[in-house]
């Protein structure tokens, strides 16, 4: 009997153990190398966005990707297009005074690896990532404030999933 219940406790241990770090949000992703045509870009971005701009910068330079001006490009320079990056709230909750108290706020956008004529070698692929936003009954400035530094964590965040997936890239 005692037998059984350590090995129930172990069990129940491991299970929740498990389950802690998925609800964290934990991803397990390996370490891919980029092809080596994405290695030097150019880069044309759409997406209206300052903060996601320099996000994909210094994370396409931490990938080892180089960024080179259009007139130095040569025929074989591969092109990265960001669209404009689109937003969607969805309202989670009201207060008592029937104000919106929290948000889910989506931010996405396409992109596409280009050849220098304009067609399209990869893609058009979708990057995304939500956010709850809490505090949306506050103040006006403070939830302003909030929501600034909330999207431009997001706006980081988009930059490295599109870096992740061009890893993944058949080029």
């Amino acid at each position: 009997m005692t037998a059984t219940l350590t090995h129930f406790t172990r069990l129940f241990l491991f299970a929740l153990l498990t389950l802690s770090v998925v609800a964290c949000g934990f991803h397990l992703r390996g370490d891919v190398t980029l092809p080596a045509k994405l290695k030097v870009l150019t880069l044309t971005s759409d997406s209206g966005s300052d903060h996601f701009d320099r996000s994909l910068r210094g994370v396409l330079s931490k990938a080892g990707i180089v960024i080179i001006n259009k007139t130095n490009a040569t025929a074989d320079t591969l092109n990265l297009k960001i669209n404009p990056i689109t937003t969607a709230d969805t309202e989670l909750a009201r207060d008592g005074n029937n104000d919106i108290s929290q948000l889910q706020r989506r931010l996405s956008s396409v992109y596409f690896i280009r050849q220098a004529d304009g067609k399209s070698v990869y893609g058009p692929r979708t990057i995304s990532t939500t956010k709850t936003l809490s505090n949306q009954n506050a103040e006006e400035s403070a939830k302003a404030s909030y929501n600034q530094d909330q999207v431009k964590i997001m706006a980081e965040e988009l930059a490295k999933q599109l870096i992740y997936d061009l890893n993944y890239a058949p080029l």
